[in-house]
């Protein structure tokens, strides 16, 4: 009798495939890390509304980061076309799940982004950056959880804090499909009024590969870079 084949697990394929995915996650962790690791950008919807320029979003697995804790760790970088060597967005990402299901993302800022700019292209160099090369943005936690064919939430409350355009805090609102990601993120003044952020709606980020980019991508942006910074895929620095 012949012998069956043995399959390989999920999260053994996922392991080859992203290098930076840690051992014992669960499924639906896994499958967010696939979801949102890649290159994506919002040309098409910057080309049919000038309101929203041309962002790139570059997203790694880490391997081996020093933030892990057991738990997957992301890199995401973004900038605008004309400028990817100088991105405006740079963060770490720690993926979790609580007891009762949702999925936790933890954002890192770096206390010195220029030293991990354009790292993506050699994940493994960004498992150098370990606590004490980065702030933890404890009031921006996102809250996910599997909704139909999507994963949906954001940020809770007015715990994120902002210093941009006269703002006191920033919310963000995010949703993430296989093949395309919504976040919407703004910031309010104490007085609970919209003072950044787009007042029409999220910015849609459509994802054109499972990698990174093999060369920087040409082009430009027709507006400036929002000042955004809570969101999983369209964070900013203050």
């Amino acid at each position: 009798m012949a012998r069956p084949r043995s399959r390989l697990p999920l999260l053994a394929l996922l392991a080859a495939a992203l290098p930076g995915l840690a051992e014992g996650v669960s499924p639906q962790v896994e499958e967010l890390v696939a979801w949102l690791t890649g290159t994506f950008d919002s040309k098409n919807q910057a080309d049919l509304d000038a309101d929203y320029q041309v962002v790139r979003m570059v997203t790694v697995a880490v391997p081996k980061s020093r933030l892990s804790f057991g738990a997957p760790v992301l890199y995401r970088e973004q900038a605008t076309l004309d400028r990817t060597a100088r991105p405006f967005f740079q963060r770490f990402l720690r993926i979790e799940e609580d007891p009762g299901g949702t999925i936790l993302v933890r954002l890192f800022e770096l206390k010195d982004p220029i030293t991990a700019a354009g790292k993506w292209r050699d994940a493994s160099d960004l498992a150098l950056f370990g606590k004490n090369d980065v702030r933890e943005r404890d009031g921006c936690l996102v809250s996910l959880r599997r909704v139909g064919d999507l994963y949906e939430g954001g940020t809770s409350g007015k715990r994120c804090v902002s210093s941009v355009g006269g703002a006191a805090y920033a919310t963000s609102e995010v949703r993430i499909w296989r093949d395309r990601i919504e976040t919407w993120d703004r910031g309010f003044d104490g007085k609970g009024t919209q003072v950044w952020g787009p007042a029409k709606g999220p910015y849609r980020f459509v994802k054109r590969s499972t990698g990174t980019p093999a060369d920087p991508a040409p082009g430009g942006s027709r507006a400036p870079a929002p000042p955004v910074e809570a969101a999983v895929p369209g964070g900013r620095a203050t």
